[in-house]
């Protein structure tokens, strides 16, 4: 195997693959990238097991060369290493060969690296074909379907199923629906009405895969019963599923009747969350909303710092009286989410979960359940 590169796309296929090596590998192998240089290309795969991104820096780029010299083959390096020795070089091209099957050696004419290789052999086999229906969908719109539901996710292992996104087809309805059981957001986009799944996608490899989709405009996906496939440019991602019945989708949680309505401007009502929070050292800070209809109030008090209260002027309350205490993060990402200059608060009671909307846009829904005080 030997091939002369342009060192940056060298270098873009190399980091876009090194967002599936993971910290802790299954497989010793898995700490590397497996390279090969094909008819198209240069070929470049990491996985870790869980996620998988394979990526091609072509031989040629808007009739500019960049894989010359090509010899093909494969060869299974370092992740780590490969990158940063690639990033270190000064020189615009690379020159890299592999020597009696063990050894990497890369030079820019200045610089040179001999970097170990492991057998090819020793790879894993990664499952990229694609089964059942695919689909393609606008970047613009995943993008939507991740930034505001995967905040909601769960962030730590206890319950697996509920680090994932689910990701739900029906009734020409696509819908991603994320909750650690205090918490929902939901939110849905039109799709053809003849797609059909539902599947569990860790939230954190959707993030990803969104992170990875600049200058695409469109993405191909293809769910399947253990797998799922982004597709865009000339990178291609795999992620394995998380097993189960996701439980927000079975049970009809949200609301559809409410008691107390509260209209309040986005930023002031983040702001004085934000300021009234400072007081609360505690994980989960608390803060209380106090509405009636000649005020709100947001207001925080600690038995070690003090109290704070701020009333919220842009207001329009519908209701008798209530007091609900929330976590302030919750609230604030909640709202964050949406991205409006105004929300709504729909309330039932005051340990009722209540629901937080753009009053212009119905397709996202932020659930929060309320904390006790006492």
């Amino acid at each position: 195997m030997r091939f002369t590169i342009n060192k940056d796309q060298f270098l873009k296929g190399l980091v876009i693959a090194g967002h599936a090596i993971g910290n802790k590998a299954p497989n010793h192998a898995l700490v590397c990238f497996k390279l090969d240089l094909t008819s198209r290309g240069l070929e470049i795969t990491g996985s870790d097991a869980v996620i998988a991104i394979w990526t091609l820096v072509p031989n040629s780029l808007n009739d500019k060369e960049i894989i010359r010299n090509a010899s093909q083959g494969a060869a299974l390096l370092n992740a780590h290493v490969l990158t940063e020795v690639v990033r270190k070089f000064e020189g615009t091209e690379l020159s890299f060969e592999i020597i009696d099957n063990a050894v990497a050696k890369i030079d820019d004419g200045k610089s040179t690296f001999k970097l170990n290789c492991m057998p090819v052999a020793e790879y894993p086999e990664i499952d990229l074909e694609r089964t059942g229906n695919s689909f393609n969908l606008m970047c613009s719109d995943l993008k939507a379907l991740v930034s505001q539901t995967a905040f909601a996710a769960l962030d730590k292992e206890t319950r697996p199923i509920l680090t994932a996104i689910n990701l739900k087809a029906e009734a020409g309805k696509l819908t991603a629906t994320a909750t650690d059981s205090a918490r929902l957001s939901r939110k849905s986009i039109s799709v053809d009405p003849e797609l059909r799944f539902s599947v569990n996608v860790p939230a954190k490899i959707l993030t990803d895969v969104v992170n990875l989709l600049e200058g695409s405009d469109e993405v191909e996906i293809a769910p399947s019963a253990d797998k799922i496939l982004f597709s865009f440019g000339t990178t291609l991602v795999r992620s394995s599923l998380i097993p189960g019945e996701y439980p927000a989708v079975s049970n009809n949680i949200i609301p559809s009747n409410f008691n107390y309505y509260l209209d309040v401007n986005a930023s002031q009502l983040l702001n004085a969350v934000d300021r009234v929070s400072v007081l609360v050292t505690d994980r989960a800070s608390v803060v209380k909303l106090s509405m009636s209809d000649d005020q709100v109030e947001v207001s925080s008090s600690s038995d070690q710092t003090g109290s704070g209260v701020e009333r919220l002027t842009t207001i329009q309350y519908t209701g008798e009286r209530l007091d609900i205490a929330f976590n302030a993060l919750f609230v604030s990402q909640a709202v964050r989410a949406l991205g409006s200059e105004d929300v709504r608060m729909s309330f039932v009671g005051e340990m009722k979960p209540f629901v937080i909307r753009n009053p212009k846009d119905d397709s996202v829904v932020e659930l929060i359940t309320p904390m006790r005080t006492r």
